[in-house]
Protein backbone atom coordinates (compact mmCIF):
# COMPACT_ATOMS: atom_id res chain seq x y z
CA UNK A 1 0.00 0.00 0.00
CA UNK A 2 1.43 3.44 -0.75
CA UNK A 3 2.35 5.83 1.60
CA UNK A 4 -0.97 8.35 0.75
CA UNK A 5 -3.23 5.16 1.47
CA UNK A 6 -2.04 4.50 4.62
CA UNK A 7 -2.34 8.26 5.53
CA UNK A 8 -5.92 8.10 4.28
CA UNK A 9 -6.73 5.27 6.54
CA UNK A 10 -5.39 6.83 9.47
CA UNK A 11 -7.69 9.99 8.91
CA UNK A 12 -10.15 8.14 7.81
CA UNK A 13 -10.70 5.89 11.03
CA UNK A 14 -9.62 9.07 13.28
CA UNK A 15 -12.89 10.66 11.93
CA UNK A 16 -15.13 8.08 11.82
CA UNK A 17 -14.34 7.19 15.82
CA UNK A 18 -14.96 11.37 16.40
CA UNK A 19 -18.13 11.02 14.18
CA UNK A 20 -19.47 7.75 16.20
CA UNK A 21 -18.56 9.41 19.55
CA UNK A 22 -20.52 12.86 19.16
CA UNK A 23 -23.49 10.50 17.96
CA UNK A 24 -22.96 8.33 20.60
CA UNK A 25 -23.21 11.27 23.16
CA UNK A 26 -26.27 12.59 21.12
CA UNK A 27 -28.18 9.58 20.68
CA UNK A 28 -27.34 7.88 23.71
CA UNK A 29 -26.48 4.79 21.99
CA UNK A 30 -24.35 2.58 23.67
CA UNK A 31 -23.77 0.56 20.34
CA UNK A 32 -21.98 3.72 19.06
CA UNK A 33 -19.87 3.46 21.64
CA UNK A 34 -18.71 0.68 21.01
CA UNK A 35 -18.00 0.95 17.42
CA UNK A 36 -16.51 4.26 18.30
CA UNK A 37 -13.85 2.20 20.35
CA UNK A 38 -13.49 -0.37 17.45
CA UNK A 39 -12.61 3.00 15.08
CA UNK A 40 -10.54 4.29 17.99
CA UNK A 41 -8.17 0.31 17.67
CA UNK A 42 -8.33 0.55 14.26
CA UNK A 43 -6.99 4.13 13.78
CA UNK A 44 -3.97 3.13 15.96
CA UNK A 45 -3.22 -0.17 14.13
CA UNK A 46 -3.38 1.59 11.02
CA UNK A 47 -0.85 4.55 12.05
CA UNK A 48 1.12 2.02 13.92
CA UNK A 49 1.78 -0.11 10.66
CA UNK A 50 1.82 3.37 8.99
CA UNK A 51 4.53 5.50 10.52
CA UNK A 52 6.41 2.60 12.85
CA UNK A 53 7.75 0.20 10.14
CA UNK A 54 6.26 -3.00 11.92
CA UNK A 55 3.97 -4.92 9.71
CA UNK A 56 1.05 -4.87 12.03
CA UNK A 57 -1.01 -7.15 9.34
CA UNK A 58 1.00 -10.41 9.19
CA UNK A 59 2.26 -13.14 11.49
CA UNK A 60 1.44 -12.98 15.30
CA UNK A 61 0.06 -9.10 14.58
CA UNK A 62 -2.49 -10.19 11.62
CA UNK A 63 -3.88 -13.37 14.26
CA UNK A 64 -4.29 -10.35 17.38
CA UNK A 65 -5.42 -7.96 14.32
CA UNK A 66 -8.50 -10.41 13.63
CA UNK A 67 -9.26 -11.33 16.81
CA UNK A 68 -9.84 -8.24 18.58
CA UNK A 69 -12.12 -7.47 15.40
CA UNK A 70 -14.05 -10.55 15.98
CA UNK A 71 -14.49 -9.61 19.92
CA UNK A 72 -15.81 -6.16 18.81
CA UNK A 73 -17.98 -7.49 16.38
CA UNK A 74 -19.41 -9.50 19.26
CA UNK A 75 -19.93 -6.57 21.28
CA UNK A 76 -21.47 -4.74 18.58
CA UNK A 77 -24.19 -7.16 18.30
CA UNK A 78 -24.68 -7.71 21.61
CA UNK A 79 -24.92 -3.82 22.26
CA UNK A 80 -27.32 -3.42 19.38
CA UNK A 81 -29.78 -6.31 20.57
CA UNK A 82 -29.31 -5.03 24.24
CA UNK A 83 -30.46 -1.24 22.73
CA UNK A 84 -33.03 -2.49 20.49
CA UNK A 85 -34.60 -4.54 24.05
CA UNK A 86 -34.65 -1.69 25.54
CA UNK A 87 -36.29 0.11 23.16
CA UNK A 88 -39.23 -2.10 22.98
CA UNK A 89 -39.58 -2.48 26.51
CA UNK A 90 -40.82 1.28 27.14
Amino acid sequence: MTDFMQNVYVILWGVLALLTFAVGIKQKAPYAFVISACFVFMTVWYALDAYSGIVMFAGTFGIVYKVVLGIFLVLFVGAYILSKRRGNGK
